[in-house]
Protein backbone atom coordinates (compact mmCIF):
# COMPACT_ATOMS: atom_id res chain seq x y z
CA UNK A 1 0.00 0.00 0.00
CA UNK A 2 1.28 3.42 -0.41
CA UNK A 3 1.04 6.85 0.90
CA UNK A 4 -1.65 8.11 -1.94
CA UNK A 5 -3.61 4.43 -1.45
CA UNK A 6 -3.84 5.68 2.32
CA UNK A 7 -4.52 9.44 1.60
CA UNK A 8 -7.22 8.27 -0.43
CA UNK A 9 -9.12 6.03 1.58
CA UNK A 10 -8.37 8.34 4.44
CA UNK A 11 -10.71 11.00 2.41
CA UNK A 12 -13.03 8.46 1.50
CA UNK A 13 -13.51 7.68 4.84
CA UNK A 14 -14.74 11.55 5.52
CA UNK A 15 -11.37 13.13 6.17
CA UNK A 16 -10.41 16.62 4.85
CA UNK A 17 -7.70 17.75 3.08
CA UNK A 18 -6.76 20.02 5.94
CA UNK A 19 -7.36 16.79 8.67
CA UNK A 20 -5.66 14.45 6.21
CA UNK A 21 -2.66 17.26 6.11
CA UNK A 22 -2.64 16.83 9.76
CA UNK A 23 -2.86 13.55 10.55
CA UNK A 24 -0.83 12.05 7.86
CA UNK A 25 1.31 10.46 9.90
CA UNK A 26 -0.62 9.30 12.39
CA UNK A 27 -2.37 7.33 9.53
CA UNK A 28 0.29 6.53 7.94
CA UNK A 29 2.01 4.76 11.15
CA UNK A 30 -1.46 3.17 12.07
CA UNK A 31 -1.61 1.62 8.36
CA UNK A 32 2.07 0.32 9.07
CA UNK A 33 0.81 -1.09 12.59
CA UNK A 34 -1.72 -3.09 10.40
CA UNK A 35 0.57 -4.23 8.11
CA UNK A 36 2.98 -5.66 9.91
CA UNK A 37 0.08 -7.45 12.29
CA UNK A 38 -0.88 -8.83 9.26
CA UNK A 39 2.20 -10.07 8.27
CA UNK A 40 2.86 -11.78 11.32
CA UNK A 41 -0.34 -13.55 11.04
CA UNK A 42 0.18 -15.01 7.79
CA UNK A 43 4.15 -15.73 8.69
CA UNK A 44 2.53 -17.54 11.81
CA UNK A 45 0.34 -19.65 10.13
CA UNK A 46 3.30 -20.94 7.10
CA UNK A 47 5.36 -21.77 10.02
CA UNK A 48 2.86 -24.08 11.45
CA UNK A 49 2.47 -25.87 7.78
CA UNK A 50 3.72 -29.40 8.15
CA UNK A 51 7.05 -30.63 6.93
CA UNK A 52 6.44 -31.62 2.84
CA UNK A 53 2.97 -29.91 2.69
CA UNK A 54 2.48 -29.14 -1.06
CA UNK A 55 2.68 -25.89 -3.21
CA UNK A 56 -1.01 -25.87 -3.33
CA UNK A 57 -1.43 -25.59 0.72
CA UNK A 58 1.24 -22.94 0.99
CA UNK A 59 0.05 -20.54 -1.98
CA UNK A 60 -3.37 -20.61 0.10
CA UNK A 61 -1.68 -18.78 2.76
CA UNK A 62 0.14 -16.35 0.27
CA UNK A 63 -2.71 -15.66 -1.47
CA UNK A 64 -4.45 -14.42 1.88
CA UNK A 65 -1.13 -12.23 2.07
Amino acid sequence: MTIEGIIRMAKEAGFSDGEVDYIQSIIIHFATLVAQQERERIATKIAQLPFGDTAASFSVYVKEA
